[in-house]
């Protein structure tokens, strides 16, 4: 009698070890994160005294209206806009 197993290559096998690949590079990001700060991400840090801290947070959730200056530059290189 023959006995049905996973091969090695087998389609299954790949997505497991991929999967698990991609929890151990969460895991380790993560670990980064925690250890570097958000400068770990690659992205630059602004740091914000904390006087300013709740003008940028009111800033960011109540944006304020466009200048003419910004509106005439979209209009001039929405060309180049990708959306």
């Amino acid at each position: 009698m023959l006995s049905l197993v996973k091969a090695p290559g087998s389609t299954e096998t790949k997505v497991n070890w991929y999967a698990n690949l991609f929890l151990l590079e969460e895991f380790i990001a993560e670990v980064d994160a925690i250890i570097n700060g958000p400068a770990a991400f690659g992205n630059p840090i602004l740091q914000v005294p904390e006087s300013d801290w709740e003008m940028v947070i009111d800033t960011m959730l109540k944006p304020p209206e466009p200048s003419e200056g910004l509106i005439a530059l979209v209009k001039e290189y929405k060309h180049l806009i990708l959306i």
